[in-house]
């Protein structure tokens, strides 16, 4: 009995050193991560608005995409992206630190002169090297290394979106589709809240929309599933564009110089052919725009794929998931006056779905619309995020993700994103 009870308290020791551990951990990783991250969210802002404001810096994009590739040859950091974050998150693996500074500035550089990318990219990217750098510099097990990528993942991301629980599971969950890591979302959701929360007193608002609900009903529901049946097709058209000229420019461009050259070039000449700069960088405008006031050109997701694709596969850094915000709000904007759902809702469940179906997520677009919109409409959300993962197939955003259960069946398949029942042909010729 003694005996009993002695292991008993050992245990409970042991759990609650486990404990504080992790929660050190998560705290610092969120300091670190929550400064690092109001620096770069501020940065981009400036960058952003500098470039709306002198318009003519835009003619200078086809030069700065040189120099973004000469930045990562220098590093030593050539080829490097979330991909080989994803992968550390996995396996543990150690990561350049110098890919840090590289996308940091590389991301900058690309908004202030007008390519099209986002953030979370970078955000993934630099918050999993800094998690995976501690890791490295406590000389953790390469289990533990692998877990706090994934805390510094999280904690980035919270800190640029102001979204901490959202983050969590995107930063946790986005490796291995269908394994919850409950061990790793305790650390991951304390440097979310720690970071957001730096982020937000030193002036990075976090990003919020207050749209109306249409009333709950069986048409409504109909419409809402048609819509977001759409909204997985136009992810997969997304995530296919990508690819795409990602062949493309490495079969015809092959020199990286070059490839952001002509990159930068057809950016240039597509915004003065348009008219617009409303696809150059993140195109927040264009999104509050259509979340507020249910305005969007019927064109201006495709051009927002073409944009995207360009800038990305050409060499300009940044991430895919605000686009996919982007496409989503205008693409559902405009399907929803076609369906008579309010558009403004309607975008909303676009900006949504698109989001989840291209990162093959559920529960971090459903946790992203609770915060982002208030957690009003949250059936339609929920309706519209699986239909939006079930429906995208096995296509997404990064290919080192892997999907471990089918999305037809029980069964457990382990396929990584884009290599599995996704038919990309020209891979192949």
């Amino acid at each position: 009995m003694y005996e009993e009870i002695c292991n008993s308290m050992k245990r409970t020791i042991w759990y609650i050193k486990s404990g504080v551990e992790w929660i050190l951990i998560g705290l610092f990783v969120g300091c670190i991560c929550g400064i690092v991250g109001t620096a770069f969210a501020l940065g981009i802002n400036y960058a952003t608005s500098y470039r709306m404001s002198h318009g003519f810096i835009l003619y200078f994009l086809p030069l700065a995409g040189p120099v973004i590739v000469w930045i990562y040859h220098r590093l030593d950091v050539a080829g490097r992206g979330t991909n080989d974050i994803i992968a550390a998150a996995r396996e543990g693996n150690f990561l350049p630190v110098l890919l840090i500074p590289a996308i940091f500035v590389s991301t900058i550089i690309t908004h202030l002169f007008g390519g099209s990318a986002g953030r979370e990219g970078a955000a993934l990217q630099i918050g999993g090297d800094i998690g995976n750098t501690i890791g490295k510099c406590f000389k953790l097990e390469k289990r533990k290394v692998g877990m706090i990528t994934r805390v510094g993942m999280s904690s980035f991301f919270a800190a640029l979106f102001g979204t901490p629980v959202a983050a969590t599971a995107f930063g946790t969950m986005v490796i291995n589709v269908g394994e919850i890591p409950y061990l790793t979302i305790f650390p991951a959701l304390i440097a979310s809240l720690v970071s957001s929360s730096i982020s937000y007193h030193c002036g990075v608002a976090p990003v919020r929309f207050n749209v109306g609900v249409p009333s709950l009903d069986s048409i409504m529901i109909i419409k809402i599933a048609i819509l977001a049946m759409l909204c997985a097709i136009v992810s997969v058209l997304f995530v296919k564009s990508l690819s795409f000229f990602n062949y493309l420019m490495r079969k015809y461009l092959k020199n990286a110089y070059v490839r952001a050259l002509v990159g930068g070039c057809i950016i240039v000449l597509l915004s003065l052919l348009l008219n617009t700069r409303d696809y150059n960088g993140a195109g927040m405008d264009v999104i509050s725009k259509a979340l507020l006031k249910g305005e969007a050109s019927p064109v201006a997701f495709i051009w927002k794929i073409l944009f995207t694709a360009i800038t990305l596969e050409a060499g300009y850094k940044g991430g895919e998931v605000v686009p996919t915000f982007f496409i989503g709000a205008t693409f559902g904007c405009f399907a929803s006056t076609l369906l008579q759902i309010p558009p403004q809702f309607g975008a909303a469940i676009g900006m949504i779905g698109v989001f989840g179906a291209a990162t093959n997520s559920f529960l971090s677009p459903l946790f992203l619309s609770v915060e982002v919109f208030s957690g009003t409409g949250i059936i339609f959300f929920a309706l519209a995020c699986i239909i939006c993962y079930i429906y995208s197939g096995y296509s997404g955003l990064y290919s080192s993700q892997m999907i471990v259960f089918s999305k037809v069946t029980s069964e457990q398949v382990d396929a990584k994103t884009n290599l599995y029942h996704t038919g990309d042909w020209y891979k192949y010729q």
